[in-house]
């Protein structure tokens, strides 16, 4: 018989708390990421951050393979005169939180090479 009341009490309170558990205020859900800038990532100053990286990856990878040749460099020629560093760039910030910047093939260099991607540590 006690063990019977024993079962009955424990059965009693497992209902107790499943009753407070689902009752309890649940925590919010996290918003959904949304989208960044170029311009939060980097600061106001941008373009000028980015387009100055980028021109200089790109003297080192001519250094390195010469094979390879990037319009702004030979043609001594802004880099903005190929493409647009604004709202419309296409980037993602890869898994060591970088900003990885996305140009199509042949935009800056011969189609042949293929996209085009910039590593741009965070300032």
């Amino acid at each position: 018989m006690k063990r019977l009341v024993s079962l009955s009490a424990l059965l009693a309170l497992v209902l107790m708390l499943a009753g407070c558990s689902a009752a309890a205020p649940q925590p919010p859900e996290e918003p959904a990421d949304e989208p960044v800038t170029l311009e939060e990532l980097c600061g106001d100053d941008y373009q000028a951050y980015i387009t100055e990286t980028i021109e200089m990856q790109m003297g080192n990878r001519m250094d390195k393979t010469p094979e390879v040749t990037y319009f702004p460099i030979t043609d001594k020629a802004p880099l903005t005169d190929y493409v647009a560093i604004d709202e419309t760039t296409s980037f993602y910030v890869d898994e060591d939180g970088h900003i990885v910047i996305v140009f199509p093939a042949g935009t800056v260099t011969d189609e042949a090479h293929g996209e085009q991607t910039f590593r741009i540590p965070r300032p």
